[in-house]
């Protein structure tokens, strides 16, 4: 049996396997993983000696000829093979990937040092960092130094025995592969929800789409258009060369008969000739030294990626994938994806799948990098012996029927996604079922506001609390993420689960009560509540009628806006030539300076809630000012809506829990006990679960046979 057939059956097994035991094989992914790390073994030796040997056994007048005319073939082929690409790209649909809040405040990324990517100062540095860019090139100018080395011979042997060496050890590792697609298969498919598998069909019909016009269009009729030969006749002068490199999933074994249809085509316009041939017998073995269309294609899935994990990639960004990733590609796409998906921040779990569904699209690459080298051989072959052909007529006629055909590719694309690609969760649905992280203590809620009372409680909040036996929060009960209200009036948030944990460790009852900021400072006094657990940045004019624990959070100030003025406030210079702009902010006049330097010309707005923003209950404004915590999770439930930092500097922000204002027993109590679920790891995971997402993914036991289906397990 054949190396494909035996993958395809562990594929087949692999995914048997996830369905029927569903979670209970999750940890094959280990498996999964060791498999990838062994591909990866040779993948660096092998790019810088089969480089070195490619290029310094060429002839120093080839090399020339190569970098003046078949490069210029070459980055044509690149360039329209990256714009179809990220046309394609725009037939992802515009779903609104769920994840509860988002990354709210997301660390800042040192920017990329591009003379480290690309200039090998230390080769040894650039080999053990995977700096695949520098490695590549390195490799190529020690092979174009090489050419006019005397006695190079030996060297060229040298490498060429060490390419032959990882090529053996790749060999042996690639007999592992219906073993490992097993165990990635069998992991991804029990794991995987039905609706990621639904999204994932958005990349492999994308994908199979977008090489079947490219195949059967765009590159022969480049060909026909550059050269004067019927398009047909290029068709059919390739089609078994393509036909065997799909059927077989392997460019290599159609080399020679792809060298041998250049001959024959060229001979039968007459454009033939003992140069020619020559020109084909370098072009084809020296074209697996650069990127082909079946590895261009794999920026498809990083767009993909970005995209399936709701990272938004900018035109800045996207140009910076195309030159990278052109620049990666050189080596093997084993290193290339990782590397890509590291830069645009894409969690790198979607390598695995890049892994399985490359074996669905595999042989499409393979037809797509046999199709790369035809259009290079022919077309590179032409430009060295003169015989290119440029009629702007041609030329013209067929840019316009490519640009036609990928907008009717594009049109059925986001059709037939809209009818087969299932929306996720509704926004509200997903929040009215967010739950607390873990069952707390039983708590009882009042919805009204109290009057607030003037008479002042006796004796240390503390002590008052262990007598009565009962826990007295405060809170908002519009406060994203940190208290709110679900669909069926349960009270949930991070501080709302800090109130349970503090009312669990001193063993009492525990009730909440809303506040407003007019009235907190008497409602602490008064004992109507003991602290107030909202999100609460300990600002110096709240000191007036509080006193603050120390804080338990560092939060990001921010703007949050409109989604299409986001740009505008992210631009610190042009935001503070406006003078039309209203800002709002809830119940504080500690940041009026600050803004009033941000943005002189500014007016300002003070709010009781930051939820009249959002409804209109309040004087309309442009932008409100809050945390960026609670702005991500306002921007889930108002998508229109979008986080900006403030910048020019960052500005931080200490939340802490008020209390009755001098009692510094309950301060110092408060804060100890802030503390110690500091350093027990309490804080770290509920601002994971509540501030970064958690919360919304957390789901049931995926479905399975073997509990679903036949009962064997609970």
């Amino acid at each position: 049996m054949g190396l494909s057939a035996r993958i395809f059956i562990g594929l087949a097994a692999g995914v048997a396997t996830g369905l029927f035991f569903g979670e209970m094989v999750a940890g094959l992914k280990v498996f999964g993983d060791i498999f990838v790390k062994l591909l990866q073994v040779t993948v660096l030796p092998y790019i810088v000696a089969s480089l070195i040997a490619g290029f310094g056994r060429m002839q120093l007048s080839q090399a020339r000829r190569l970098a003046l005319r078949v490069s210029a073939i070459l980055l044509l082929i690149w360039g329209l093979a990256l714009a179809l690409i990220f046309a394609a790209a725009m037939a992802f649909p515009d779903l609104e990937i769920a994840s509860f809040f988002g990354s709210p405040a997301p660390a800042e990324q040192a920017p990329p040092d591009l003379l480290e990517l690309y200039l090998p100062a230390n080769i040894f540095y650039s080999l053990s960092n995977n700096l695949v860019p520098a490695v590549v090139l390195f490799s190529i100018l020690v092979g174009v130094a090489l050419i006019s080395v005397d006695g190079n011979e030996s060297v060229l042997l040298f490498f060429d025995g060490l390419a032959g060496a990882m090529s053996r050890i790749n060999a042996a590792v690639v007999r592992l592969t219906p073993y490992g697609i097993f165990a990635i298969a069998a992991a991804a498919a029990g794991t995987m929800t039905i609706e990621e598998v639904s999204r994932v069909q958005v990349y492999l019909v994308t994908y199979i789409a977008l090489a079947m016009l490219i195949t059967f269009w765009v590159f022969p009729g480049l060909i026909a258009a550059l050269s004067g030969i019927p398009f047909r006749e290029v068709l059919r002068s390739f089609q078994d060369s393509l036909v065997t490199a799909f059927a077989t999933g392997n460019q290599f074994v159609v080399l020679p008969q792809i060298a041998e249809s250049c001959k024959q085509l060229l001979r039968r316009h007459r454009l033939g000739s003992a140069e020619a041939d020559s020109s084909i017998d370098i072009i084809v073995p020296v074209s697996f030294n650069f990127p082909s269309l079946g590895k261009l294609l794999v920026l498809l899935f990083v767009l993909f990626a970005a995209w399936f994990t709701d990272t938004e990639v900018s035109v800045g960004e996207q140009f910076a994938l195309a030159v990278n990733g052109l620049f990666s590609l050189f080596g093997s796409i084993n290193v290339a994806v990782p590397y890509m998906l590291d830069t645009l921040h894409v969690p790198a779990d979607m390598f695995q799948l890049f892994l399985v569904t490359g074996i669905v699209v595999g042989r499409f690459g393979a037809m797509l990098a046999a199709l790369h080298i035809v259009v290079l051989s022919v077309l590179g072959t032409l430009a060295l012996c003169g015989g290119l052909r440029l009629g702007w007529a041609a030329v013209l006629r067929y840019l316009l029927l490519s640009a036609l055909a990928m907008v009717l590719l594009v049109t059925a694309l986001r059709a037939y996604f809209a009818l087969f690609v299932p929306q996720p969760p509704d926004r509200e649905q997903v929040l009215s079922n967010i739950t607390l992280m873990e069952p707390r203590v039983p708590a009882r809620v009042s919805a009204t506001v109290p009057e607030a009372s003037a008479t002042q409680l006796a004796g240390t909040r503390l002590d008052h609390i262990l007598r009565s036996g009962v826990l007295q929060v405060g809170y908002r009960p519009d406060n994203l993420p940190c208290s709110f209200l679900g669909a069926d009036g349960e009270l949930v948030g991070f501080d709302v689960e800090m109130a349970h944990i503090l009312a669990q460790d001193l063993d009492v009852a525990l009730e909440f009560v809303p506040f407003e900021f007019d009235s907190l400072g008497r409602m602490l006094s008064s004992g109507q509540i003991d602290l107030a657990m909202s999100c609460i940045a300990s600002l110096p004019d709240r000191f007036a009628y509080v006193s603050f624990s120390r804080p338990y959070l560092d939060l990001s100030l921010a703007y949050i806006v409109r989604d299409h003025e986001r740009k505008l406030y992210s631009n610190p210079g042009a935001l503070r030539e406006r003078q039309d702009l209203s800002v709002a902010m809830v119940s504080t006049h500690y940041f009026r300076n600050r803004v009033r330097q941000l943005l002189p010309g500014a007016r300002l707005v003070e709010l009781e809630a930051a939820e009249d923003f959002f409804r209109g209950q309040a004087p309309p404004a442009d932008a409100l000012l809050l945390s960026a915590e609670e702005g991500a999770a306002y921007t889930y439930r108002y998508p229109h809506y979008a986080v900006v930092r403030v910048q020019d500097p960052p500005v931080r922000l200490p939340a802490a829990y008020p209390v009755p204002k001098g009692d510094v027993e309950m301060m110092e109590f408060v804060s100890n006990w802030i503390y110690l679920k500091q350093h027990d790891g309490t804080v770290d995971r509920l601002y994971r679960y509540w501030m970064l997402g958690g919360a919304a993914r957390t789901r049931q036991v995926r479905w399975s046979v073997i509990r679903d289906v036949l009962g064997w397990v609970e």
